[in-house]
């Protein structure tokens, strides 16, 4: 009896691991909580932080700054691609206002890839950029068809719809959402073999 008292008491923390469910990032839809005066210039309110975007002719600006305490906590320019802007999508699981991921599209009169930032607890993780686009007849941002899903092991997959088709600008393939998937950690972003 105590036997089956043990196996049972296995399979039951075997099924509570195998049944959890990890969090999902969907797209915030996020829209400016504010203009400044200043027309270059744009706030996004984004859970407990607020990201500051200054879109320039010679300059491309972010930085946020934690609502809790005020202060700024990260800074990003792009100053390498003149006559380019930066195009912010916000991820966040439902109830947590403390993780963000920001999907900041590079883009001209289209998008040249994504960068991606992790924003968790007053600190902000660069994994890195993603050189593709979305082929929608305008080669928009990948966060317009993406969501993110959350490990075990802290880190994230970005999936797409299945039916999107996606552009990898330094291949020139075009691929379907189905066929694509990256891991992203905080300092790292891989494509996976699907």
């Amino acid at each position: 009896m105590k036997t089956a008292a043990v196996f049972l008491t296995l399979i039951s923390f075997a099924g509570s691991s195998l049944a959890q469910v990890l969090p999902i990032l969907t797209d915030q839809l996020i829209e400016p909580a504010r203009k400044q005066s200043q027309k270059n210039y744009i706030t996004y309110e984004v859970g407990n932080y607020r990201v500051n975007l200054i879109d320039d002719k010679n300059l491309e600006e972010f930085y946020i700054v934690s609502k809790k305490t005020g202060k700024h906590i990260y800074d990003y320019v792009e100053s390498e691609a003149r006559a380019m802007h930066l195009k912010p999508r916000f991820f966040m699981a439902e109830g947590n206002n403390n993780l963000v991921i920001i999907c900041m599209s590079l883009e001209t009169t289209y998008s040249w890839g994504t960068h991606i930032f992790i924003v968790e607890d007053d600190r902000v993780a660069y994994p890195g950029f993603i050189p593709y686009g979305a082929d929608n007849y305008n080669f928009s941002g990948l966060g317009l068809y993406s969501q993110f899903e959350q490990q075990p092991d802290g880190s994230f997959i970005m999936f797409f719809q299945e039916d999107v088709k996606l552009i990898n600008y330094e291949t020139d393939d075009l691929l379907t959402g189905s066929e694509v998937e990256f891991k992203i950690t905080r300092d790292n972003i891989t494509r996976l073999q699907k």
